[in-house]
């Protein structure tokens, strides 16, 4: 049986038309964006949602995941989650450092891709080649520091400096990533020496803690001494003025009482004597009177006036 030469174009005319509808709507993830290219030429990036394109290949769609961080691991990979395993990935982990030893390091580097355009075009394979940037860039960072550095507080700053070159490559090849961080998951020595280097990080714990020990002494000594010596002083300076103040006074009580004396020597004198009496007779236990007859056992003292004297 012989089919009509009309069924067959109506035929065709539906496919197309399935055909079409098919490849003429595209959906981009919420997490993505996309680059519609139409005959290899970029055209429109297109933001999650639901979009129309040229069907039949005429225009061509590139997803980039630009909403989410990726992570490039280095001399070990992650088994299942939390779990990580470092064999068979030594010739990623072997670093030589400045002073001609080895460690074994194990680093991520986390990325974003912030531009889908450089990402496509200017770079074949990005991600392979921000991987080569990555391992490159390390042991040039690795080999131009000390092993003892690198393994014990030289790690922050390691990172900072890895991160920064990274970024300034790929600027430089335009490939339209930004390194958001690198983390130094391990540095290790090689198992061959590792009780030695830990006798070593132990010595240098040690002496970081007789340091620190050290400084927090001084500062309460120090202080604390200080205050004591201040404290000295201000009581000699207190003692010294007391007796110039002291000393002063009579020096010009002295001067006075000479003033006096050189006026009525004879009547200054006995009240010096007298004034010296009272002061002193009261601190006598008992009086002895050797003679009866005797005007006066001290200048100035009449003892008849006295009534005879006694105990």
């Amino acid at each position: 049986m012989e089919i009509p030469t009309q069924s067959i174009a109506w035929v065709a005319i539906a496919v197309a038309l399935v055909l079409a509808a098919l490849t003429a709507f595209f959906q981009v993830a919420p997490e993505e964006e996309a680059l519609v290219l139409r005959f290899g030429r970029h055209i429109d990036t297109a933001q999650p949602g639901l979009h129309l394109k040229l069907p039949f290949g005429i225009d061509r769609v590139y997803k980039v995941p630009t909403r989410i961080v990726d992570v490039q691991p280095f001399g070990y990979r992650e088994t299942r989650p939390g779990a990580v395993s470092r064999q068979g990935h030594t010739d990623e982990s072997s670093m030589l450092t400045g002073d001609l030893n080895i460690v074994l390091a194990g680093w991520d580097v986390q990325f974003s891709r912030v531009d889908p355009k450089a990402y496509i075009f200017n770079v074949q394979e990005p991600d392979s080649t921000l991987r080569d940037i990555s391992q490159s860039v390390m042991r040039e960072v690795m080999g131009d520091r000390a092993s003892i550095l690198v393994l014990t507080v030289g790690r922050a700053e390691v990172q900072r400096r890895v991160r920064e070159l990274i970024q300034k490559q790929a600027d430089q090849f335009g490939m339209g990533i930004q390194i958001n961080e690198v983390n130094l998951l391990f540095v290790d020595p090689p198992p061959d020496v590792i009780n030695a280097f830990n006798d070593l990080n132990k010595a240098e714990q040690d002496a970081v803690r007789f340091f620190e020990e050290a400084a927090r002494e001084y500062q309460e000594r120090v202080p604390r001494a200080r205050g004591e010596a201040q404290r000295l002083i201000l009581e000699a300076e207190g003692f010294r003025q007391q007796r110039v103040n002291v000393a002063r006074g009579e020096a010009h009580r002295f001067t006075e009482m000479l003033e006096q004396y050189r006026i009525s020597p004879d009547v200054t004198r006995q009240r010096l004597y007298l004034e010296t009496m009272e002061d002193r007779l009261p601190q006598l236990r008992d009086v002895v009177v050797v003679d009866r007859e005797l005007p006066s056992i001290l200048p100035h003292l009449n003892l008849r006036e006295i009534g005879g004297g006694g105990n």
